[in-house]
C-alpha cells in the first residue's frame, strides 16, 4: 500500500454516496495553520476541506480532519497531502443566515432550519425543488405525560465547502417542567444525499420520574396523492425489504388489471380507468378496500421485533409479520412525488426501539422513529437493591469484601448520564426499489469509513510510544504466539456480547466484568463483578488493538465502547459532574465515582480518526474535570488525613493525574477555550510531582485545582503508598504521549519529571534491591500485576537504552502473573443442557485480566519486540 488513507468498511463505488468524513495526522513541524489540502487517487488530485482539530507543541498541525463526497473518484486508497494551491472555493454547500438558516448543497438538498424558540429541528427539506420532508422534531413522554420539543440555540458549527453541521440545541418541555436537554447535530454533505443526525441526551430524571418514550419525528408531505399510490418499506433483517402500501390493490378477488397491481408493488405510480376494473364499479370497489392510516415495528428486544398496522384508532391491530432484528430502516411517500428514508444505526442493537408510520390517509404523513418504545416498559433507573443496610462505612467496605460493589446511600443515580443515537435520512423524488432501500439500510447499520493506514500513524508519531503495527508475518514465534493470544481473547468478548445479549438503551457497547464458572454464565448479579465500566482500560485495549491490526470489526466493538462509557457510565450535569461510575451491577450503581472512569485518554483516539463533534463536546466537558474533585473525597471510606487546606483536594497520582494528563493534553493540543491554562497547569503537575519526596511513590497528594499546585499530605496519611492499580487506567501511555509532546517546549520540567518516573518504572518489578535504591524502602507484597507492569520496565529500557531492561521486561510479561506463556488458553464449546445456550465458554477469564495483557502486549511488542527471544 503506497497511500495514507485506506477504506475500514468499503462497498465499492457506493462507498461516497453518503458522503465520510476522517482524521488525519502529520508529522511535527511539516504543516503550519492554514494550509491548504488535496486528496490524491489514481494520479488525480482534488482539493478538500480541512478542519484543524489539534496542533503538535510547536503550533505545527498534528491533526485535520476532512469530508468527501461523491466528487471524488473511487479508489482502495488515497493520499492526502498538503498543497501549495489556495483553497477550493468551489462551495458545494451555500449557507443562508438571517432569521433562520438554509442550507443548500450542489446537488439541489435544501435543508432550512427554524429560528430558536420553535419546536422543530428542521422545518423542511427538498431536493431538486420538491418538498420531501415538512419538520422535524423530537417527542418524549415522562412517566407517560407527554413533553415536547422547544429549541434554544440554532448555529453553524462548522461550515466547509464539502460539509455544513447545524447544531440545534434545547430541551423537552411540558406546561410545567423542562427536562431530557439534547443537542441535534445535522451533516449535510455537498456531494451525498443522506443527511446525517445526531442526537444526544443528558438523563436529568431521577427514578421516581421514569422515562417512558423518547423518539424523533419526521413529517412527509403526502398531500392528494391516491391512497394506493402511497408507499410504505419497512428493512427488515439483513437487508430484507418488507413492501406495502396504504391501499393495497393486490390480492383482491376482483379488481384492477395485473399490470397495475405489479405496477404498485413495484412503487410506480398507477393509473386507474374504470374499464380495467371487472366485476365491479371502480369507485365503489376502492372503498371496500380498507386504507391503512398506522404501521409500527417494534423492537422490544435484541431477538424480536414485530410489524402490524391499523385503519384508524379505536379499530384492532393487525399483525403483518415478524421476525428477528430489525435493520432499522424505514421509508414513506408516494409514487408521484417522492417520500424519504429514515434509519437509526444499531437499532436492534439499542432496544427497546420502535419505527411508526401514522397520518397516512391524510395530507401528511409522519415518521417517527423512537430511541426508546412507548411500548416499552417505563425506563426504570432505581437501585437494584434496597440498601441492605449499609448505613455506614464499616458496613460498606464488609460488604465490598464479600459482593466486590462499593455501595453508598444516595448514589446509585442516571441522574445526568446520557446516550447519543445516529440517523441517516435519504430523500428519494421516487419510490425507492427494493435494492436501493436495502443499500441504504446498509449505509445505516455500517457507513462506510476511511482511516490512516497504521503504518503512516505510527511513522508519524501519533499516540507516541504504546503502540505499532503488527508485523506481517510475526517477527519470532514467541510473537506469532502473542498475536494469536490478542486475536483469542478479542474474538471470544466480540462472541461473549452476542451470546449474552449484552445489548440494551444502555447497556450495548459496555462487556461483563467476570465469569462464573460455577454458574457458567458472567456475574451480571454480583456487585462489582458486573458490568465493566472501563476498569483496568478495556477502551484502550480495544482501541490499541485496532491501531495494531486495523481490523474493522474491532473499530467497530471499540467506537460502541467509546459511545457508551463517554455518555452511559459518566456524569454530564449534577452532583457527579466529571466523574464516572465503578463497574456495577448497574452502569450508574456503585458509589466509587471517579476520574479513571470518564478519563478522556478513553476518548481521544476515536475522536483523532473521525474528527466526531459529539466526542469533542464530551472531551471539552472534561477540561476541568479537576474540580470534581473537590465534590467527592475519594479517601473518605478508606483512610483517615488530616483536614484539607481551603482550595485543595485530595488527589491519587496514578488513578486521578491520569485523567488528568489526559484532560489537560487534549486541551492543549486542539487549543480550545482556556487551552493555556490547562498547559500550565500540565507542566505544574509534571514539575509537582517532581519535587515529592518520593516522587510517584507518594500515591496520595494535596492538588489545587485552579492553580495546579500540589503539596504533600500530612500525617495521618502515608508519606508513600504503592498500588497495583496506579499504573492500570492509562497512566504509562499517556505520559509516554505526553513527555514527547512536551520535551521541546518545556525540556526541564520533562527531564525532571522523567527522572522521578524512571525510578519507579525499574523499581516496581525491580525487587527489593533496586526498590531500596531509588526509594529508600522496599515496596509491599500487594504491588502484583506485575505483567501488566512489564510495560514500565520496557519504558525505562527504552528510555535509557538497557538490553537487561527490555529482557527483563519480557520475562515479567510471560513469566510472572496474569496470562503467562503456561496459561491455558482453552475456549470450550457450550450446549444446552448443562449451559443456557449455545456458545462457548472460558472459564478463566476476567476482563480484567484481558485488558491488562491487550495493552502491555502490544506497548511490549512497540516498544521492546526487537528482544522477544
Amino acid at each position: 500500500m503506497t497511500g495514507n488513507l485506506r477504506w475500514l468498511t468499503n462497498y465499492g463505488q457506493d462507498s461516497l454516496a453518503a458522503g465520510v468524513s476522517f482524521g488525519m495526522p502529520w508529522p511535527k513541524g511539516l504543516y503550519q495553520p492554514g494550509q491548504s489540502f488535496v486528496i490524491e487517487e489514481n494520479g488525480r488530485e482534488y482539493a478538500i476541506d480541512s478542519r484543524e482539530i489539534a496542533y503538535w507543541a510547536d503550533g505545527s498541525l498534528k491533526w485535520t480532519a476532512h469530508s468527501i463526497g461523491g466528487h471524488v473518484g473511487y479508489s482502495e486508497e488515497y493520499t492526502v497531502k498538503g498543497s501549495s494551491k489556495s483553497k477550493d472555493t468551489d462551495a458545494g454547500v451555500s449557507i443562508e443566515e438571517g432569521d433562520s438558516i438554509t442550507v443548500t448543497t450542489r446537488l439541489g438538498l435544501q435543508v432550512k432550519f427554524a429560528s430558536s424558540g420553535n419546536s422543530s429541528l428542521f422545518e423542511s427539506l427538498s431536493l431538486r425543488g420538491r418538498a420531501l420532508c415538512s419538520g422535524a422534531t423530537l417527542v418524549a413522554s415522562i412517566n407517560h405525560k407527554e413533553y415536547s420539543t422547544i429549541v434554544n440555540r440554532v448555529g453553524v458549527e462548522n461550515a466547509t465547502n464539502s460539509r455544513a453541521v447545524i447544531k440545534v440545541s434545547g430541551t423537552m418541555a411540558s406546561p410545567d417542567s423542562e427536562h431530557l436537554p439534547f443537542d441535534v447535530r445535522v451533516y449535510i454533505y455537498a456531494d451525498a444525499l443522506p443527511i446525517k443526525i445526531l442526537h444526544s441526551f443528558v438523563h436529568d430524571l431521577d427514578a421516581d420520574e421514569p422515562l417512558t418514550s423518547l423518539g424523533i419525528r419526521f413529517s412527509v408531505p403526502l398531500e392528494n396523492t391516491e391512497l394506493y399510490n402511497r408507499h410504505v418499506r419497512f428493512a427488515g433483517s439483513n437487508g430484507g425489504i418488507l413492501r406495502e402500501e396504504v391501499q393495497g390493490l393486490s390480492g383482491l378477488r376482483h379488481g384492477p388489471t395485473v399490470t397495475s397491481r405489479i405496477d404498485q408493488t413495484a412503487g410506480r405510480a398507477v393509473t386507474l380507468k374504470q374499464e380495467e376494473w371487472s366485476k365491479t364499479d371502480f369507485h365503489q370497489g376502492l372503498s371496500y378496500i380498507p386504507s391503512f392510516q398506522s404501521y409500527t415495528l417494534s423492537q422490544l428486544s435484541s431477538d424480536g421485533f414485530t410489524v402490524k398496522k391499523r385503519t384508524k384508532k379505536g379499530c384492532s391491530w393487525v399483525k403483518v409479520t415478524g421476525g428477528g432484528r430489525a435493520d432499522g430502516t424505514v421509508y414513506l411517500g408516494s409514487a408521484r412525488h417522492g417520500g424519504i428514508a429514515v434509519g437509526m444505526s444499531d437499532f436492534w442493537e439499542r432496544y427497546p426501539t420502535q419505527l411508526d408510520l401514522t397520518k397516512l390517509t391524510q395530507s401528511e404523513g409522519a415518521i417517527t422513529v423512537w430511541l426508546y418504545s412507548p411500548l416499552a416498559e417505563p425506563l426504570d433507573t432505581s437501585p437494584y437493591h434496597d440498601g441492605l443496610g449499609l448505613d455506614s462505612y464499616e458496613k460498606q467496605l464488609h460488604a465490598l469484601d464479600v459482593t466486590y460493589e462499593d455501595y453508598e446511600p444516595g448514589f446509585a443515580t442516571a441522574n445526568g448520564i446520557g446516550r447519543t443515537n445516529q440517523f441517516l435520512l435519504r430523500p428519494y423524488t421516487s419510490t425507492p426499489s427494493n435494492q436501493e432501500l436495502s443499500s441504504f439500510s446498509t449505509l445505516v447499520r455500517n457507513p462506510p469509513r476511511l482511516v490512516p493506514t497504521a503504518e503512516y500513524m505510527h511513522s508519524v508519531g501519533v499516540f507516541h510510544g504504546y503502540w505499532s503495527p503488527a508485523n506481517q508475518p510475526p517477527a519470532s514465534p514467541q510473537e506469532a504466539t502473542i498475536e494469536h493470544n490478542l486475536d483469542l481473547l478479542f474474538n471470544h468478548y466480540q462472541k461473549q456480547i452476542e451470546q449474552h445479549r449484552w445489548y440494551g438503551f444502555w447497556d450495548h457497547g459496555d462487556v461483563q466484568h467476570t465469569y462464573d464458572p460455577y454458574r457458567h454464565a458472567w456475574r451480571y448479579d454480583v456487585g462489582g463483578f458486573a458490568w465493566d465500566n472501563s476498569e483496568l482500560s478495556t477502551d484502550l485495549w480495544l482501541w490499541l488493538y485496532f491501531l495494531h491490526t486495523g481490523r474493522a470489526d474491532v473499530f467497530k466493538m471499540a467506537e460502541a465502547m467509546t459511545r457508551h462509557t463517554s455518555e452511559v457510565d459518566t456524569y454530564h450535569t449534577g452532583r457527579f459532574k466529571g466523574f464516572g461510575t465503578r463497574h456495577g451491577v448497574q452502569h450508574f450503581s456503585d458509589s466509587s465515582k471517579q476520574l479513571r472512569v470518564s478519563n478522556v485518554l478513553y476518548k481521544r483516539i476515536y475522536y483523532y480518526l473521525t474528527g466526531d463533534e459529539r466526542i469533542g463536546d464530551l472531551i471539552s466537558e472534561l477540561q476541568d474535570c479537576q474540580f470534581a474533585l473537590l465534590t467527592l473525597d475519594s479517601h473518605r471510606k478508606v483512610q483517615a488525613h488530616a483536614d484539607v487546606p481551603e482550595g485543595f483536594a485530595m488527589t491519587n497520582i496514578g488513578l486521578d493525574c491520569c485523567a488528568l494528563a489526559a484532560a489537560w493534553l487534549t486541551a492543549w493540543e486542539r487549543r480550545t477555550e482556556g487551552w493555556e491554562h490547562c498547559r500550565d497547569l500540565l507542566i505544574e503537575l509534571l514539575d509537582g510531582i517532581a519535587r515529592l519526596k518520593h516522587g510517584i511513590g507518594n500515591n496520595a497528594i494535596l492538588l489545587n485545582p485552579t492553580t495546579g499546585e500540589i503539596r504533600e499530605c500530612p500525617p495521618p496519611t502515608p508519606e508513600y503508598a504503592i498500588s497495583h492499580l496506579s499504573m492500570l487506567f492509562g497512566f504509562p501511555e499517556i505520559f509516554a504521549e505526553l513527555l514527547d509532546y512536551a520535551h521541546d517546549a518545556h525540556p526541564t520540567t520533562v527531564d525532571r519529571f522523567m527522572a522521578v518516573w524512571l525510578s519507579y518504572c525499574k523499581a516496581y518489578n525491580g525487587g527489593a534491591e533496586v526498590q531500596r535504591r531509588e526509594f529508600g524502602f522496599e515496596f509491599p507484597d500487594h504491588a502484583t500485576w506485575r505483567q501488566s507492569h512489564s510495560t514500565l520496565t520496557a519504558f525505562a529500557a527504552v528510555q535509557l537504552k538497557i538490553e537487561e531492561l527490555a529482557r527483563a521486561a519480557w520475562e515479567q510479561f510471560l513469566r510472572t502473573d496474569g496470562y503467562t506463556e503456561n496459561h491455558q488458553w482453552r475456549v470450550v464449546e457450550s450446549a444446552p443442557p448443562e449451559y443456557f445456550t449455545h456458545g462457548e465458554e472460558a472459564a478463566w477469564i476476567t476482563t480484567n485480566e484481558a485488558a491488562r495483557y491487550g495493552v502491555s502486549a502490544i506497548f511490549n511488542l512497540a516498544n521492546i519486540g526487537e528482544y522477544l527471544r
